[in-house]
């Protein structure tokens, strides 16, 4: 499985897909036994399948087929299959589910000023209230570099999104506020990347995961639930401008989706909250 990890880093597949599909393989290999992956039938895949259906959610359960596709296809592709057994694999549709998203309350309660004791307050806040302001991505957050910034115009560019398609968002000035004053200490942090707008351990560029784990300190702080994530301010960010009457198609621009099909479910959500709204009037359940 070498050469095909190898394959999937030159196609740009991110580590943790590489490391997902690498793991759906190896069980597949323990499940065929002393069949080798080349004489692997469509029956030893859809056997494998039945059985991980069992064990799994719909969406790793969709992952699965979608590393056992790509394996074989490979395999196919360099001449180590005429065909492959894959071809005729359906994966289950994965259940959509329902974006995890703070109320204006609990943003509110997650930016105030709470903790500045804490040893990288002043970097953690201009981190959350950017994520809030902007619609980042935390991958494009962590992408960011000081020229990035357009504190003059108000804007921030995100880089290297999905579909390494660049794009303008607007900043607020809380965001701009917390930004510049992290700037000013900045300076005092030892650097190894002298470009990266927000440093992490030891002074390399900040990481996904780091991000992970100042929110959930800033969520214990604030006394609100753990189970939000920095992409739950990325779906903030979009329902609450849908709910001041924004339209969807700059929401969809903001947010750097290729369509407006992926920032629909944002309008079905306040529809939502509306249906429930509309619950307390006398002639609803007449």
């Amino acid at each position: 499985m070498a050469k095909f990890e190898g394959q999937l880093k030159v196609r740009e597949r991110s580590k943790h897909t590489i490391k997902a599909y690498l793991g759906d393989l190896t069980l597949l290999a323990a499940k065929l036994g002393e069949k080798s992956f080349i004489q692997a039938n469509s029956a030893d895949l859809r056997a494998f399948f039945f059985e991980l259906r069992g064990l799994r959610d719909a969406v790793s359960t969709k992952r699965a087929y979608s590393a056992v596709r790509t394996f074989y296809r490979w395999l196919a592709q360099e001449g180590y299959l005429d065909s492959s057994p894959a071809l005729d694999l359906v994966s289950p549709k994965a259940a959509q589910k329902e974006p995890l998203f703070l109320s204006e309350v609990e943003v509110m309660d997650l930016l105030a000023r709470t903790g500045v004791e804490e040893p990288h307050f002043v970097r953690d806040q201009a981190v959350l209230e950017l994520l809030y302001s902007s619609g980042l991505r935390v991958s494009e957050l962590a992408h960011l570099d000081v020229r990035d910034l357009d504190f003059n115009r108000r804007l921030v560019l995100a880089r290297e999104g999905k579909g390494a398609k660049d794009r303008l968002v607007p900043l607020g000035r809380p965001a701009i506020k917390a930004i510049k004053e992290w700037l000013s200490q900045r300076e005092s942090v030892p650097h190894k990347d002298p470009q990266a707008l927000f440093l992490g351990a030891k002074g390399a560029r900040l990481q996904d995961r780091e991000v992970r784990r100042l929110l959930k300190r800033r969520l214990a702080l604030a006394g609100l639930d753990l189970r939000f994530h920095p992409h739950s301010l990325r779906h903030s960010f979009a329902s609450h401008l849908l709910a001041a009457g924004a339209g969807l198609k700059p929401i969809s621009e903001m947010l750097g989706h290729k369509s407006l099909a992926a920032t629909q479910r944002y309008a079905h959500l306040d529809l939502t909250a509306l249906r429930k709204a509309y619950a307390a009037h006398p002639r609803a359940k007449t």
